[in-house]
């Protein structure tokens, strides 16, 4: 029990440094000038937490709504649409905002993919790594309870760019997503505390129950 809470609470302190230093890069990076993404855009690394550029064309039959977002106050979606980046073959999947659910849910809303080249701005990304699935099916039409890059190229047979940009600003009618590393973090470096107080506790009684196996 000692070994298994003191081992919690290490994770738990990992997953909030992991997090402080992810914050960091944003700041970091957020200072510097915009990057142009081309088809050869190089590892996830070089572009995460970069503002950057992309020249393309919307994919409308690829778009997707990632559901149970939450936005002031109110569930909905990430509306998700990739970009055929220009003079190549890969695309880069955009998140253009947040919109919220209708009378129709669990159907995702109408939300129209404009034509013609489109330049796009924004935050490079990574999706999360937390995977809630609610059910087995994880799919239904064009709603997502996730986005995986790896499992949206897999099923759109699509060769992406490795992040996700957060648009600036959104498409119409949407609300804006932004990147918050930082969030969660004091609550990891309380929830170690717990787990490194149980351990301790765990130590005093473990002391206390063998000094008095050895009492005469």
């Amino acid at each position: 029990m000692i070994a298994l809470t003191f081992s919690l609470g290490r994770w738990q302190t990992q997953r909030g440094d992991e997090k402080a230093v992810r914050q960091a890069m944003l700041e970091a990076r957020a200072r510097e000038a915009p990057m142009v993404i081309g088809d050869s855009p190089g590892p996830a690394e070089a572009l995460l937490y970069r503002h950057v550029r992309v020249t393309g064309q919307w994919i409308p039959e690829g778009q997707v709504f990632i559901d149970n977002q939450v936005a002031q106050g109110r569930a909905g979606f990430h509306v998700i649409t990739p970009l055929r980046v220009a003079g190549g073959r890969r695309a880069v999947l955009v998140n253009r905002g947040w919109i919220a659910r209708t009378a129709d849910y669990p159907r995702a809303p109408d939300v129209p993919v404009p034509s013609g080249e489109a330049h796009v701005e924004g935050l490079a990304a990574l999706p999360p790594a937390r995977f809630l699935e609610l059910s087995s099916e994880t799919v239904s039409a064009n709603v997502w309870q996730n986005l995986s890059l790896a499992r949206y190229a897999e099923r759109m047979r699509m060769e992406l760019v490795p992040v996700l940009i957060l648009a600036e600003p959104p498409a119409h009618g949407l609300v804006a997503v932004h990147e918050r590393p930082d969030t969660g973090i004091e609550r990891h470096r309380e929830y170690a505390l717990t787990w490194f107080s149980l351990a301790a506790t765990g130590a005093v009684l473990w002391i206390v129950f063998s000094f008095r196996r050895q009492a005469p």
